[in-house]
């Protein structure tokens, strides 16, 4: 009986411990089936690549200011007076010969003429009766000559007022060049004295334009190169000029270093004074990667692309140093024989799997 009893313990033993193997190698099976499933479901991003290569691209500098007037002179009046007239406004263009104002002479000035008028006529009969006097020996030479000399000191002191504008009641006062009138000094109705400025008169024989420099790239910028200056308005007229100088300060109310280039005006009548304007200056000549600009992204830790190297995305650090419309010239570690992704980088992590679009 006993016999029995443990054989059929042995067996039912042997069923339970068949029953855990077989419990346990299911449930390895299944996680090694999870396991595959979840290598099968690594995510891939679909991407379009392209080659790149190294070009020497133009560098340039864009900068934004206006067309501004030559040399800037001040239109003085030789005498003393008052102005009756002002026949300008500010920005009016003038021309040569135009008239800008009109001066009353002054009537202290007017006097003064009328007493160099009287003193010339004296020394003139002073001069004729000596003379007879000499002539009848009731006079000496030394008398006719002291004569004679006054005569020379009205003679002079008369020229000198009609020099000065003495003798003319009503003065015009015209402009010596071509010009922009850049301000008016006096008002009407002023009186102002001999040599008294009345305005401000910039030469447009020579037009100059201004860009302003942000100081940090200032340092860039050199007398001699090249700027393409086109109107803000109207792109399509470009005038190519050259920088002339640039200021070694920085403008107290734009904050900007200004830079000029001079801008004959037979050479391009689309510019004019007061004219707003963009200047894109070439600083030089950067051998770079060129890389369409999608292609280049930017984040807290840097800037930065994708190449792809056995279907997988690598992370490639750069810097940019020439942009344009298009492209960005970049510079770093990149491997020439390796595509860079063009489209579908925003979803890319280092190390992700791609999938190249089919073209």
């Amino acid at each position: 009986m006993r016999p029995k009893i443990l054989f059929s313990g042995l067996i039912a033993a042997i069923a339970v411990i068949s029953t855990l193997v077989l419990f346990k190698l299911n449930g390895n099976a299944q996680k090694t089936t999870d396991a595959a499933d979840k290598v099968e479901e690594a995510p891939s991003v679909l991407v379009r690549t392209q080659i790149v290569n190294q070009n020497s691209l133009d560098r340039t500098l864009t900068a934004f200011g206006e067309v501004i007037t030559g040399k800037i002179s001040t239109i003085n009046v030789p005498q003393a007076g008052q102005i009756s007239q002002i026949l300008v406004i500010v920005g009016q263009q003038v021309r040569r010969g135009e008239i800008l104002a009109i001066l009353s002479t002054d009537p202290i000035a007017q006097a003064s003429y009328a007493q160099a008028l009287t003193s010339e006529k004296f020394a003139v009969n002073e001069v004729r009766r000596i003379d007879e006097l000499v002539s009848l020996q009731l006079a000496t030479q030394s008398q006719l000559d002291a004569a004679k000399k006054q005569l020379d000191d009205a003679e002079s002191n008369l020229l000198t007022q009609k020099k000065l504008g003495s003798n003319v009641t009503n003065s015009k006062i015209l402009a010596p060049f071509d010009g922009v009138i850049a301000n008016l000094i006096v008002a009407l109705g002023e009186r102002i004295p001999a040599g008294g400025g009345i305005l401000q008169l910039g030469r447009t024989d020579t037009l100059r334009v201004q860009l302003g420099i942000e100081p940090a790239q200032s340092r860039l910028i050199r007398s001699g190169m090249s700027v393409s200056v086109t109107s803000v308005q109207d792109v399509s007229k470009i005038s190519v000029l050259k920088i002339g100088d640039v200021q070694n300060l920085v403008d107290s109310k734009t904050q900007l270093v200004n830079a000029f280039a001079d801008l004959p005006v037979k050479t391009n009548s689309a510019l004019i004074a007061g004219m707003r304007v963009q200047g894109i200056i070439q600083i030089g000549k950067n051998l770079v990667w060129e890389i369409p600009r999608q292609a280049v992204l930017t984040d807290d830790k840097g800037t930065y692309l994708f190449q792809i190297l056995d279907k997988k995305a690598h992370r490639i650090p750069v810097t940019k140093v020439i942009e344009t419309s298009s492209t960005y010239g970049v510079d770093g570690n990149l491997n020439p024989s390796i595509p860079v992704v063009v489209l579908g980088n925003y979803e890319l992590q280092d190390g992700m799997s791609v999938r190249e679009v089919v073209r």
